[in-house]
């Protein structure tokens, strides 16, 4: 519903301009009126008035003073001049106020149309770049805010899908396919644009013309505004699949039989790569790096959600690992957008060489800046040849002769992680190396690998792996 407030000291005034707008807007409207400006901020405080229609001269409080108390309010209205005084520092008062339009009496009624159409048209441009606004904020941090606009809501319930393209040859960044059709955007960069489309006017949009050279992923249909996030997964998943076939453009949809795949060996390789990296292992970064970029070899008939999930550890897990280096350091920033824009590459094989490259590149970064700090190559070093014995973050200050509180410090900010964390995850590494090997009972690989208590280690385990210890040996013991 759209709410009007019309303020005018001269009742005759407002009862014209409210026949006036009552005709031209016949729907899903609601008039109010004030007589000055005080009774008009009473007004948008209670009942928060999308359009107010103001004159200056009033008694009591005149529009500039009303304006200017509107001006500071959470939700405020549109705001729109109407005076009889056609001088500068009227208009200048109205713009500094934030009024979008001055207009003198008498009132020319095409002239207050166009005006309030102009309106009205920015009120709904804001919602919508809002409600956008929560979208991608829900599908960043998985909470969908309390207060979103029931008209999406609404929206939604009719049935909706999410579309995702992607193409060079697409001018996505001012996509007309999109004119005249209610949408959301909730993402969108050079060359690909995710989007909220309404079940009846899918496909409308997909069949345009101006996308006959692009991929667009689609997904499922929902009902619920919650299902944001899982939308946006499947038809940027479905997107992914144009990397496997042989026309890398079209409609590819997602399917509902697709099931929840096992990702548990790809956390098992990610891990490797991550602990290599800080053991700056170049031969195991690199075979680990080639290994978790094989989808060609997995048994599955849908690798994409495999590219996928790949394409989420390496920009949410590995980027936020290395913050200084990503966003700090010229080439790696520039290789992080290349692969974070996965969807315009011209290949599969050309983003694999992206990831490949920031990897090798950062392990290039992380073994020039242990050189430069030797103590963390020192404690590093000692981690290594003694982590099967009770040792702990003073152990390691003194051998290096630093000052515990110093010490702490720096190894954050050199490794990222702090120190127990890190010979936790070091600890965990050789346990799964040994458990690989097959030859130990669980009890043997706690103690081997620094863990006093087996009961401690066997839950650390599944807690930081997702199965026992027992589990995983079975599963990966040569």
């Amino acid at each position: 519903m759209t709410k009007f407030l019309i303020v005018d000291d001269e009742k005759l005034i407002r009862a014209g301009i409210l026949k006036f707008l009552s005709d031209a807007y016949e729907n899903d409207v609601e008039f109010f009126e004030a007589k000055n400006g005080l009774e008009a901020l009473e007004i948008c405080n209670t009942h928060f008035p999308d359009v107010m229609l103001t004159d200056i001269r009033m008694p009591v409080m005149d529009g500039v003073e009303l304006m200017s108390k509107v001006s500071k309010l959470e939700r405020k209205p549109a705001i729109i001049v109407l005076s009889g005084f056609d001088d500068f520092s009227y208009a200048k008062a109205a713009i500094e106020n934030g009024a979008s339009s001055y207009i003198l009496k008498p009132v020319d009624s095409q002239e207050l149309l166009r005006v309030v159409d102009k309106a009205l048209s920015g009120i709904r441009r804001d919602i919508k770049q809002k409600n956008e606004q929560k979208f991608r904020s829900f599908i960043k941090e998985g909470h969908l805010s309390e207060d979103i606009a029931q008209d999406i809501a609404e929206f939604a319930k009719k049935g909706m899908y999410c579309v995702s393209i992607c193409s060079a040859g697409c001018n996505c960044m001012k996509p007309d396919f999109l004119d005249g059709i209610t949408h959301y955007v909730i993402e969108q960069k050079k060359g690909f644009i995710s989007f909220i489309v309404s079940k009846d006017l899918l496909e409308k949009v997909i069949s345009h013309p101006s996308l006959a050279n692009c991929a667009l992923g689609v997904s499922l249909l929902s009902t619920s505004v919650s299902d944001l996030r899982p939308l946006h997964h499947q038809s940027f998943c479905a997107l992914l699949t144009k990397f496997f076939v042989p026309e890398q453009k079209g409609v590819f949809r997602y399917s509902e039989d697709r099931g929840h795949p096992d990702f548990t060996d790809y956390d098992v390789i990610y891990d490797k790569i991550i602990a290599n990296l800080d053991l700056l292992n170049e031969d195991e970064v690199r075979k680990a790096v080639q290994k978790f970029l094989k989808f060609d070899s997995i048994e599955t008939d849908y690798p994409d959600e495999f590219l996928y999930y790949a394409y989420y550890k390496i920009t949410t897990g590995l980027f936020s690992r290395y913050p200084k280096f990503t966003t700090g350091e010229t080439y790696l920033y520039s290789k992080s957008l290349m692969i974070e824009n996965i969807s315009a590459v011209s290949s599969l094989e050309e983003w694999k060489k992206y990831v490949l490259e920031y990897i090798l590149y950062l392990l290039q970064l992380l073994k020039n800046q242990q050189g430069k700090y030797s103590y963390i190559t020192t404690a590093l070093k000692y981690i290594k040849d003694h982590f099967s014995q009770d040792i702990t973050m003073a152990t390691v200050a003194n051998f290096v002769s630093m000052n515990y509180t110093w010490f702490s410090e720096k190894f954050k900010e050199q490794m990222g992680v702090n120190f127990n964390d890190y010979l936790k995850r070091f600890r965990m590494e050789q346990a799964k190396h040994l458990l690989e090997k097959g030859t130990y009972k669980v009890y043997e690989v706690a103690e081997k690998c620094g863990f006093k208590d087996v009961k401690h280690f066997m839950k650390s385990f599944r807690e930081m792996n997702g199965m026992s210890a027992g589990e995983y040996g079975r599963l990966y013991s040569r």
